[in-house]
């Protein structure tokens, strides 16, 4: 597949749960936002579904190649 992964600025709360977990593929702006760093393209689905699945916030958003957005829950 190879999920892309974007973050929702207005629902991140700043927990640090995708930066904690995944420091190459997430980072923290200086409002303390998550923000998407290049790295991210080298995790696997997998691991990103597991990012997503973690933030408090569900402001990880993921989507397949066609541009559908996809549940992490699912």
């Amino acid at each position: 597949m190879g999920f892309t992964a974007k973050v929702d600025r207005e629902a991140c709360i700043g927990a640090g749960a995708c930066v904690s977990d995944s420091p190459k593929a997430f980072a923290f702006d200086e409002h303390n936002i998550a923000v998407v760093q290049p790295g991210a393209a080298d995790l696997s689905d997998d691991r990103l579904l597991l990012v997503a699945r973690a933030c408090p916030a569900a402001a990880i958003l993921l989507y397949d190649e066609d541009g559908n957005e996809v549940d992490p829950f699912a």
